[in-house]
């Protein structure tokens, strides 16, 4: 019998209202003339860790491994305020937005999720925590300078403030032709 591959991350789930948010500032930003894959308003997330292809029989494992590491964090509060570009301005790839509030904690959390799973074999992050929201991926290069332009225009009047994080999830991915699709496999409290 054929193991199931899964498609796993680690995420903060944000709120329907947060979202709605967001999704407002994607409107706002669609209405330059740039070719954009934006991310779609369910799949809005904050990611924690990204796993990549998982055998199926590891999920119990995974789960427990997070849950010993994770429970004892406690929740904390996070805003969303700023908008960037990876790589840069210069040459958008990913617009994103950026996230405040206590991000020492989300970035312990980060450790100890990224130092339980090195333990149960995967790599650590080769790059340092930056926490972020994708809101969407440039397809292609034009018109990329217009979307900056218009992000700088709103970025200084955007936020959203009072996001209480108090639990993780581990997501399960389906790619599809018209996206991924994401479902919730497990789900962790930090105040545990």
């Amino acid at each position: 019998m054929r193991v199931q591959q899964l498609r796993l991350f680690w995420a903060v789930n944000l709120p329907l209202e947060i979202k709605r948010k967001l999704a407002g500032l994607q409107a706002y930003l669609r209405t330059t003339p740039v070719n954009v894959k934006w991310v779609e308003q369910q799949n809005l997330h904050l990611t924690v860790k990204f796993l990549g292809d998982v055998d199926g029989n590891r999920v119990s494992e995974i789960t427990r491994a997070v849950n010993e590491v994770a429970a004892g964090t406690g929740s904390f509060e996070l805003e969303l305020s700023g908008l960037g570009f990876f790589p840069g301005p210069r040459r958008p790839r990913v617009i994103w937005v950026g996230v405040q509030g206590e991000v020492h904690k989300f970035g312990l959390l980060h450790g100890r999720v990224e130092e339980c799973l090195a333990a149960l074999g995967w790599a650590l992050d080769s790059q340092s925590f930056a926490p972020h929201l994708t809101l969407g991926r440039l397809r292609t290069p034009q018109g990329g300078e217009v979307l900056v332009s218009k992000a700088e225009e709103i970025c200084a009047d955007w936020s959203v403030s009072g996001i209480t994080v108090s639990g993780i999830d581990l997501m399960k991915s389906e790619l599809t032709p018209k996206g991924p699709v994401y479902q919730v496999l497990e789900s962790i409290k930090l105040n545990a």
